[in-house]
């Protein structure tokens, strides 16, 4: 197996893994409400707070975000690492029978979604469809081990990606976001890629994410993803302090549920934090909002570009005790999916 491969992937797993239940301790809290409450900025595994959507977790329990990841990124190894619409509806439709990831986390256009795979009749709307609802990061929270799967192939990233969020999110905006997380994912997984051919390669899937999803599905209303990650670029690389960056990128970006606002503030904290993994998380999940979902993005991309070396043994058998998930064993499927690609390619 080759080793470094490996490293960046379980990077990737762990990185997402650990961002969405950091995350679920302070979701929903401004930057403030976090530090009065914790009595310090978050840097490790806590339990979440009884007003939380995490509220009843075990320090370290995921959330719907990396969770759904998981299931995904599961069953589209077990298909031999082939990306078909089919595999994907059938994976989120497992991961909906687990209770603990999906009845109190899933959002409204992945449920409405899996109940329609499901079986469930569900009556369309006789006029025209508005898919601009569907503008959500629940399309990227779930999409980093598209990129790891696709390791250095970024085109097939972004093409994979495609068909896993438009499952559920038929939306050009929910596309560019999506391509953008897998593409600079895919792109991190090189082992001689630095932090602007990360960002470059997710600028260049913000694009071609929103070019597809407008051919497919039409021109959706919001703000530019694309034109938000420039905008967050811009911010991270100020002179100012850490603090002051993470600050501005959450003020002016946001870190909500819109795409426009997770994946870029995503991206910016990756880029202040220098793709640092459990640095990048930190800043993140302390930024506010919705910490489990930004945490997860921003996370997976921080892991991979930098190894599973920020992460220590100890939180990465929490995760797995906790949670019931391999994702040890995950990384090592992928690993040697990617490398059997590489052979027949």
């Amino acid at each position: 197996m080759n080793e470094k491969l490996y490293d960046k992937i379980l990077g990737g797993l762990v990185g997402g893994a650990a961002g969405d239940a950091m995350g679920a301790a302070t979701e929903g809290r401004s930057r403030k409400k976090i530090l009065e409450l914790f009595g310090h900025k978050v840097t490790c595994l806590e339990k979440p707070p009884t007003d939380t959507f995490g509220a009843g977790n075990e320090p370290g329990g995921f959330t719907d975000d990396f969770s759904s990841a998981y299931f995904v990124a599961r069953a589209v190894i077990d298909n031999g690492g082939i990306v078909e619409e089919e595999c994907v509806k059938k994976a989120l439709v497992e991961w909906s029978t687990h209770h603990e990831f999906f009845d109190r986390f899933a959002g409204p256009t992945t449920r409405l979604a899996i109940r329609r795979f499901a079986g469930e009749a569900i009556p369309e709307s006789n006029s025209i469809k508005n898919l601009n609802r569907q503008a959500t990061n629940g399309s990227a929270m779930r999409i980093a081990p598209i990129g790891l799967i696709n390791a250095g192939n970024v085109d097939k990233a972004i093409t994979d990606a495609v068909i896993v969020a438009e499952v559920t999110h038929k939306n050009s905006l929910a596309l560019s976001g999506a391509c953008a997380i897998s593409a600079a994912v895919s792109k991190a997984c090189e082992e001689t890629s630095d932090l602007v051919d990360v960002v470059n390669s997710g600028l260049y899937g913000a694009k071609k994410g929103e070019e597809i999803g407008i051919d497919k599905y039409g021109e959706s209303a919001g703000p530019s993803v694309y034109k938000r990650i420039e905008l967050a670029i811009e911010l991270a690389y100020s002179n100012k302090p850490l603090d002051d960056v993470i600050i501005d990128i959450a003020d002016t970006i946001g870190t909500g549920l819109h795409i426009s606002e997770a994946v870029p503030s995503a991206f910016g904290f990756f880029i202040a934090c220098r793709g640092l993994g459990l640095p990048t998380i930190v800043e993140t999940i302390n930024a506010g909002y919705d910490t489990d979902t930004v945490g997860t993005i921003a996370g997976a991309l921080a892991g991979t570009y930098s190894g599973v070396s920020t992460f220590t043994t100890e939180m990465i058998d929490t995760m797995e005790n906790v949670n019931g998930l391999d994702i040890v064993g995950l990384a090592k499927d992928i690993t040697q999916t990617v490398e059997k690609n590489f052979e027949q390619a």
